[in-house]
């Protein structure tokens, strides 16, 4: 074997090894990725269950159902999110609810939840007023 012969095998058996380094890297760097997305969405499904948690715990109360609803949307609103996490509070289309939307970081997708007071027994029909006699 000549020395341009030895040259052009270690070329190629460099480029080659390097060549398989860098995707070795990329698909580390892949699987990284998507295990921090994973964290994110377990994150996510975390927050929704600390909130139905947290809601469910509530005292029943006498109030009428607009007031829950902003009560629930306080309560929401403290509930600390993580890193990669974007929440929004929104009151539901009919007023007597809130509207828990989660969106997360690279995700298409928000995930949200509706959580209404009257469902949860935090709030009744408005009391009637009169004498409390039957008629």
């Amino acid at each position: 074997m000549n020395l341009i012969e030895v040259l052009i095998g270690s070329t190629v058996f460099a480029a080659s090894a390097g060549a398989s380094l860098q995707l070795w890297a990329l698909a580390g760097a892949a699987a990284m990725a998507e295990q921090r997305q994973q964290e994110r969405m377990e994150q996510a499904e975390a927050v929704l269950l600390r909130a139905e948690t947290a809601l469910r715990r509530l005292a029943p109360g006498g109030v009428d159902c607009s007031t829950a609803a902003t009560q629930l949307q306080d309560l929401l609103a403290a509930d600390p999110v993580a890193p990669g996490l974007e929440r929004q509070l929104l009151r539901s289309a009919s007023g007597d609810g809130v509207v828990l939307r989660l969106a997360v970081e690279g995700e298409a997708t928000a995930r949200q939840r509706l959580y209404v007071p009257a469902l949860l027994g935090l709030c009744g029909p408005a009391q009637q007023g009169g004498s409390g006699g039957q008629p």
